[in-house]
C-alpha cells in the first residue's frame, strides 16, 4: 500500500512538472534565419503609409559601414531611428519626428561595434515570440559592412534580449543592441541633466 501511495505521488509530480514545461514552452521566443529580401519586405512593408520611415532605410543603403536601430513602442505615434556611420567619424544620429540629435559613443563601444560588425556572418533573423508583455514593441537592427548588408534582425513583439540561443551570430547581434541602447539612453540622460 505504501508503494502504491509513492507511485501515485511520483506520477502526480511528473504530470505537474510536464505541464509546467509545456506552459513555459508556450512563452518562449524563437529566432529563425530568413532570406534577406523577405525580411526587408516584411519590416519595410510594415509602415507603407510612412514616407519618412521608408526613406531612413533607403538612405541607410548608402552607408558603407554602420548600424541602424529602429525602435517603436506602443503608446508612441512614431518610432526612433539611431543611425551610426562608422566612416563619417563615427557619426551617430537619433532621428524622431521633428528631432535630429547627435549621440556620442565611448571609444570602447566604437571599437566593439566595428569589431562585431566585421566578424558577423551574413544572416538575417526574424524573432517570433509566443507571448508578449501586454504592450507592443518593435525592434529592427540592420548592420552594413564593406558596402554589404551584413546582418538584419527583426523582432515585432519582444525585446531581442529574450532570446537564449547558442548561435554566436545571434549573441553578437544582441551585443550590438546592448551597445546601441546603452549609448542612446546614457547620452540622452547626460544631455537632459545638462539642460536642467
Amino acid at each position: 500500500m505504501k508503494q502504491f501511495f509513492w507511485l501515485i505521488l511520483f506520477l502526480s509530480f511528473t504530470v505537474c512538472r510536464s505541464q509546467e514545461v509545456n506552459v513555459s514552452d508556450e512563452s518562449k521566443c524563437y529566432v529563425d534565419s530568413v532570406a534577406s529580401e523577405i525580411l526587408q519586405w516584411r519590416y519595410i512593408g510594415l509602415r507603407e503609409d510612412s514616407a519618412s520611415y521608408k526613406s531612413e532605410f533607403a538612405n541607410f543603403i548608402k552607408v558603407k559601414n554602420g548600424v541602424l536601430l529602429y525602435k517603436w513602442q506602443e503608446g508612441h505615434e512614431n518610432g526612433r531611428f539611431l543611425i551610426v556611420d562608422f566612416d563619417k567619424n563615427f557619426n551617430a544620429v537619433l532621428k524622431m519626428k521633428n528631432l535630429n540629435e547627435e549621440v556620442n559613443f565611448s571609444a570602447e563601444d566604437k571599437k566593439k561595434l566595428k569589431f562585431i560588425s566585421e566578424i558577423l556572418e551574413e544572416k538575417s533573423y526574424y524573432q517570433n515570440c509566443r507571448k508578449d508583455h501586454g504592450h507592443a514593441n518593435l525592434y529592427i537592427l540592420v548592420v552594413r559592412y564593406n558596402d554589404k548588408m551584413k546582418a538584419q534582425y527583426y523582432s515585432p513583439i519582444n525585446h531581442p534580449y529574450e532570446i537564449k540561443s547558442s548561435d554566436i551570430n545571434v549573441y553578437l547581434i544582441q551585443e550590438i543592441f546592448s551597445i546601441m541602447d546603452q549609448s542612446l539612453y546614457k547620452d540622452l540622460k547626460t544631455k537632459k541633466n545638462a539642460k536642467g
